[in-house]
């Protein structure tokens, strides 16, 4: 055990140069990128509005949720509040948190390649990552989920290095901001297998505690609000592009499109039935993950090295089952996919994720207006992008194990 950690250590400090090399010019593209955006989609955008709205808030002295309203998590006040100590307006804080989720994407690519076993897999997994946070960049710096990939990026990276306490910690900030991550909390206790139980308490508490530090105190000082935000998260109807919106508007079994919750949902048709189906249907999935994991390894436990396979089988689960499939929900992926598996199997679940971002992007933003009015091809398209998702999700679940399991 001890030569294993002499020789990670020797490959993190030859591969460390030439991943701060590739951060620096994956921060540069990210900005130059983000600088071409049209104001609607960077500045005025929706998102950005929000954010630099709640930061301003809170400099003038406002409790979230009890002052204003806030759809998200308390965690991702972290996020929204420091670009806003240095700029004078809402174009500068546009630029500044571009800036701030761009380094962070820079992190958790760094901690995404420091969680592989060889410094020729630790290249090829962040070329994997800046490639798909290149090809997502109308969303890669202008929406918060890349604390998300973050998150899961450092339990990972800790996971590979057994040490799992640190991994359930960053689980539980990441479920804080925007609680998807709290689903790759039971790939992490399944490393150690019945032989470890009470090490897997201990994680789950662990977890509990960082969600309860975020949670609590907002909750004691927002009063009703925080319930409210849970709520309005509950209340939302089914997203234009979710699984099941593709599949009915395939069929012709919409009647319109609308706006609300921020964004575009369906309407008519059988898309009550679909919203109806759509928590039946992210159990199921969850649980076929559930069951599959444990037909595979069992009591005997989970080998580290699947533990981001599995993360993205259970966070797939839930993009597929749920009634919203927002853009930047691909971001979550950056850090699981390109460690899904090695060799000809881990290029192909990089190419399938790779393409599914280029068909995310190329429905947001560049043909979102033809999908809204319902046009064939953009509908195709869009099929197309959820079918690969379901591929992806299946593809991870049935990987071979290899000796990557080792």
């Amino acid at each position: 055990m001890q030569r294993d950690h002499e020789e990670r250590a020797r490959d993190d400090r030859l591969v460390l140069p030439l991943l701060m090399l590739f951060g620096a010019v994956l921060y540069l593209l990210l900005m130059n990128l983000y600088l071409t955006l049209p104001a609607g989609q960077a500045r005025d955008s929706n998102d950005l509005k929000l954010y630099h709205a709640v930061a301003g808030a809170m400099l003038r002295g406002e409790i979230p949720y009890r002052d204003f309203f806030i759809e998200y998590p308390p965690g991702s006040l972290l996020a929204f509040l420091p670009p806003a100590l240095f700029a004078a307006d809402r174009a500068a804080y546009s630029l500044y948190f571009a800036s701030e989720m761009a380094l962070v994407l820079v992190a958790g690519m760094i901690l995404t390649a420091l969680s592989t076993r060889r410094p020729s897999q630790a290249v090829e997994s962040a070329l994997v990552f800046a490639l798909g946070a290149l090809i997502l960049y109308p969303v890669s710096t202008a929406r918060y989920d890349p604390v998300v990939a973050l998150t899961l990026a450092a339990a990972a990276a800790c996971a590979a290095r057994g040490r799992s306490l640190p991994a359930f910690a960053a689980l539980g900030f990441g479920a804080a901001a925007k609680i998807v991550p709290a689903l790759a909390v039971f790939p992490l206790a399944a490393l150690g297998g019945v032989r470890r139980l009470r090490h897997a308490v201990l994680g789950f508490g662990v977890f509990l505690l960082v969600v309860a530090l975020f949670l609590v105190p907002a909750g004691l000082l927002g009063g009703q609000g925080l319930a409210a935000s849970f709520g309005y998260q509950a209340e939302r109807g089914l997203q234009l592009e979710s699984l099941a919106s593709s599949v009915l508007l395939a069929l012709g079994a919409v009647r319109r499109v609308g706006f609300s919750y921020g964004a575009f949902e369906v309407h008519g048709g059988w898309v009550d039935l679909a919203v109806s189906l759509s928590f039946p249907l992210t159990a199921a999935l969850l649980s076929v993950c559930l069951l599959l994991l444990w037909r595979r390894h069992g009591p005997g436990g989970m080998p580290p090295a699947l533990f981001p396979r599995y993360a993205a089988a259970f966070i797939l689960a839930f993009m597929l089952g749920s009634k919203v499939l927002s853009p930047q929900y691909m971001i979550w992926l950056l850090p699981l996919v390109p460690l899904g598996a090695e060799g000809a199997f881990g290029v192909f679940l990089s190419a399938v994720f790779l393409t599914a971002c280029y068909l995310t992007t190329q429905i947001y933003p560049f043909h979102y207006h033809q999908l809204v009015v319902g046009h064939e091809p953009e509908v195709m398209l869009l099929l197309a992008r959820n079918a690969l998702l379901v591929i992806l999700w299946v593809a991870l679940l049935l990987a071979p194990t290899g000796k990557r399991a080792g």
